[in-house]
């Protein structure tokens, strides 16, 4: 067992293998190296039970984070123990006339973080267009996770994945083929984003006192889904309180996750991206500017594009029931808002705290009140000391490790991170 570890200062130090690392480069901090495989992998080169690589099986995976922000220290020392990459676009120092020019004279009393956090997210979709990858996954800087998420949880979301969005067979053998290619995550040309990190797809709006009735009466096989067993995922009485109730209203079996079309999901701990939905998303769907009668906050924009793809089937047939509007842009985007999946229950979820929107808006004098989902979840998490559907996280600093200390990460990375020991009191072998 580990004792847990003073919480450090926070600085961005940066460990590749033992050595110590600060990288500023001009416009972005590239975190480790990023793999060539992440993008396409063959499917004789996914064998079951292997670990995902460095990067998720994505083109990479970004995290969403100002410069000096108090988060990043313990994200880095969680990304080293499980050995994943991470790049951190740099984010320019956005001016009161950026915020000015974002309301867009609609709406003066928008939330000042609100509008930062958007801007920061456009920054990171921004950053992937530029560098030409394929897919990406996108952080934000307060996540937890697993410390099996990549040895464990992603290899098996990932072939759930494959199972509902494989690429389609073609008959003319090419070496180049997609019927030769298998993407770690399914066809790209299938789905436009992965809800895997967020506060809760419960198929429709939650209150404080739950969930509405209409979910209790729901039909999954009424939904595109597949379930499937995660032993990682925490037993049912310590998920959170909506989680169990939406699984007990759909009858999901103990330790199972459903990849399913998104219904009602909500925040942007952690989504995935392809190109023509970062696209999208910059363009119309979740552009610079706030619009009249248009959502006030990013991840509702994201919301509301997922209800406008909702109709579009994903994989998308030729004879596409809800295609673009625009028949000039249907040979590049599928659907009038975006095709989107979600991961239930979720591999990301925020630390618990405040969220940087409500300390910027606390700082300005506001009243920030908590949401429902963390509401409803506040009890459990102090007597769980864990992040909210989390079974082993970050979150308490029982694998931090001082800057020096090779030999400590060294450890954590092979007897945590590997081997998935959660060496915390009480918890030496899941």
């Amino acid at each position: 067992m580990l004792a847990p570890r003073k919480r450090l200062l926070p600085v961005a130090v940066i460990v590749t293998l033992v050595i110590f690392l600060a990288l500023n480069h001009r416009e972005y901090n590239h975190i480790y190296q990023q793999l060539s495989s992440s993008i396409n992998i063959n499917a004789a080169a996914v064998p079951d039970g292997a670990p995902a690589n460095r990067t998720l099986g994505f083109g990479a995976v970004l995290v969403v984070s100002k410069e000096g922000s108090d988060r990043r220290h313990a994200l880095l020392q969680a990304a080293n123990v499980t050995d994943i990459d991470l790049t951190i676009p740099k984010q320019p120092v956005w001016t009161e006339g950026d915020v000015t020019s974002f309301k867009n004279g609609v709406e003066k009393s928008v939330q000042r973080g609100s509008i930062l956090a958007w801007l920061g997210h456009r920054n990171a979709l921004q950053w992937f267009l530029d560098s030409g990858l394929e897919t990406a996954l996108i952080l934000e800087d307060d996540v937890d996770w697993d410390i099996r998420l990549r040895s464990v949880q992603i290899p098996l979301a990932a072939s759930a994945a494959r199972s509902m969005l494989p690429p389609p067979k073609s008959y003319l053998p090419s070496f180049n083929s997609d019927a030769n290619r298998t993407q770690y995550w399914g066809d790209p040309k299938a789905w436009d984003l992965l809800y895997l990190g967020h506060c809760g797809d419960y198929f429709n709006e939650v209150t404080y006192e739950g969930l509405k009735d209409s979910v209790k009466g729901f039909n999954i096989s009424d939904l595109p889904h597949v379930m499937y067993n995660d032993p990682s995922l925490p037993v049912k009485s310590d998920l959170h309180p909506f989680t169990q109730s939406l699984f007990e209203a759909i009858n999901v079996p103990a330790h199972t996750r459903i990849f399913h079309r998104s219904k009602f999901p909500l925040c942007t701990f952690g989504y995935a991206v392809t190109r023509a939905a970062a696209e999208r998303l910059l363009d119309d769907l979740a552009p610079a500017k706030l619009r009249p009668n248009g959502p006030k906050a990013f991840d509702v924009a994201i919301l509301h594009a997922c209800n406008k793809g909702s109709g579009t089937p994903s994989p998308t047939p030729k004879n596409n029931p809800k295609p673009h509007p625009d028949p000039k842009l249907r040979y590049k985007y599928a659907s009038p808002g975006i095709r989107c999946w979600t991961l239930n229950s979720e591999l990301f979820h925020h630390m618990p705290g405040h969220s940087q929107i409500a300390k910027i808006d606390e700082d300005q004098g506001r009243t920030v009140g908590i949401p429902p989902v963390d509401f409803a979840g506040q009890t459990q998490i102090e007597v769980r000391n864990e992040t909210t559907n989390i079974g082993c996280g970050f979150w308490g600093g029982a694998f931090a490790f001082d800057n020096e200390d090779t030999a400590r990460l060294k450890f954590l990375q092979e007897e945590v991170g590997r081997k998935g020991k959660c060496l915390k009191e009480g918890k030496d072998s899941l």
